[in-house]
C-alpha cells in the first residue's frame, strides 16, 4: 500500500508538473492573440479564395446556382479563363467576346513596362536624392527636405488632373510609357525611406571616401548602394506593386482611347472587360481577369517576402 501511495501521488507531482509546464509554454495571452491572428487571416483572405473559387464556375452555375460559389454544381471548369484568353465558342460559330491575342499580349508588356521601368527610374532618381539630402552640405538643405515631406499630406488625387493636363498638353498620351512613367518619379515616400536608411550609414566611411579622393557618384555607387540595397530593393518591389496595380492613372491617360487598345495597361483591359461581362452569368470572366492581374504581384511577393521583412525591420536600425 505504501509503494501504491508513492506512486499515486507521483503520479500528481508530475501531472502538476506537466500542466505547469503547459501553462508556461501556451500562456493565455498566447493563446487569444493566436486567435485574433486568425481571424484577421481569415477576413484578409476570404475574398482572394472568392475571387478564385467563382472565377472557376461555368457560367451555368453562375447563372442557375448562384450561390453555390464554393462546391460548384457542375465541378470546377477554366471556361472564363478560355473566354478570356480565346473568345467564347459555340458551336462552329466564334463570338468575338474575348481579349484578342495581340491586345492581351500588349496589355501584359505595357504594364511590365511601366511597372519595371518605372521602378528602375524612380529608384534612381529617390536614391539619388536622398543621397543628397544625406551626405551633401548643403545650404538651407533642411528647410527643402521639410517642404518636400510636408508635401506628402496632399493627396494624390489632387494633382492627378495637373499631371493629366500637363500630359495631354505635351502630346505624350498618344506616346506608350512616358506618360504613364513620368509622373510617378515624383513621389516622396519611397525617397523618404531611403534616406532614413542613409541616415544610419556612419557618415565617417563617406568622410574617409572623400579624403581617398572619391567623388559623390563614386562614393554613391561603391560604397552607399552596397550597404543600402536591401531597403533599396523593398523600395523596388513596392514600386512595381504599385505601378503594375494602378488603374486610375492609365484609365485617365488611355482609357477614352478605345480605337487603339494596345496602349491600355492590363488593369485598364481587364477594367473593360469587367464593364463588358458585368451580368451575373458571365460575372466570373471578370473574376478570372481579376485573378490574371494578381498573379504576376503575387509570384513577386511570394518570392521576395524576406527581403520586404528585412528591409523593413532595418530601415530605421541605427548601426
Amino acid at each position: 500500500m505504501e509503494t501504491n501511495c508513492q506512486t499515486v501521488e507521483n503520479c500528481k507531482q508530475l501531472n502538476k508538473r506537466n500542466e505547469k509546464n503547459l501553462h508556461l509554454k501556451y500562456p493565455a495571452s498566447k493563446i487569444v492573440s493566436f486567435i485574433i491572428l486568425t481571424i484577421f487571416c481569415i477576413i484578409w483572405i476570404a475574398p482572394f479564395i472568392l475571387l478564385v473559387t467563382v472565377s472557376l464556375r461555368s457560367q451555368y452555375d453562375a447563372m442557375y446556382y448562384p450561390e453555390q460559389f464554393l462546391y460548384p454544381h457542375s465541378g470546377y471548369s477554366l471556361e472564363s479563363y478560355k473566354v478570356i484568353l480565346f473568345g467564347e465558342t459555340t458551336g462552329e460559330q466564334h463570338i468575338t467576346t474575348g481579349v484578342d491575342y495581340v491586345n492581351l499580349l500588349c496589355w501584359v508588356l505595357n504594364s511590365c513596362g511601366s511597372a519595371i521601368g518605372g521602378t528602375i527610374l524612380y529608384l534612381i532618381v529617390a536614391s539619388l536624392t536622398a543621397y543628397a539630402f544625406t551626405f551633401l552640405e548643403v545650404k538651407g538643405r533642411n528647410i527643402l527636405f521639410a517642404i518636400i515631406v510636408a508635401s506628402m499630406v496632399v493627396p494624390g488625387a489632387a494633382t492627378t488632373i495637373g499631371n493629366q493636363t500637363t500630359i495631354f498638353g505635351l502630346g505624350w498620351q498618344k506616346v506608350p510609357l512616358i506618360g504613364l512613367i513620368l509622373p510617378g518619379l515624383g513621389g516622396v515616400y519611397g525617397m523618404y525611406l531611403i534616406k532614413t536608411f542613409f541616415g544610419s550609414i556612419p557618415k565617417d566611411l563617406v568622410e574617409s571616401a572623400r579624403m581617398d579622393g572619391y567623388s559623390n557618384l563614386k562614393i554613391f555607387t561603391k560604397i552607399i548602394l552596397p550597404l543600402g540595397k536591401t531597403v533599396i530593393f523593398v523600395q523596388g518591389l513596392f514600386g512595381f506593386m504599385g505601378g503594375w496595380n494602378d488603374l486610375i492613372w492609365p484609365q485617365m491617360l488611355y482609357g477614352a482611347n478605345v480605337n487603339n487598345k494596345n496602349l491600355w495597361t492590363l488593369q485598364v483591359g481587364m477594367a473593360y472587360m469587367l464593364g463588358k461581362y458585368r451580368t451575373g452569368n458571365q460575372i466570373g470572366v471578370s473574376l478570372a481577369g481579376g485573378v490574371v492581374c494578381i498573379i504576376p504581384v503575387l509570384i513577386v511577393y511570394l518570392l521576395a517576402a524576406n527581403k520586404i521583412v528585412e528591409g523593413m525591420a532595418s530601415a530605421g536600425v541605427k548601426r
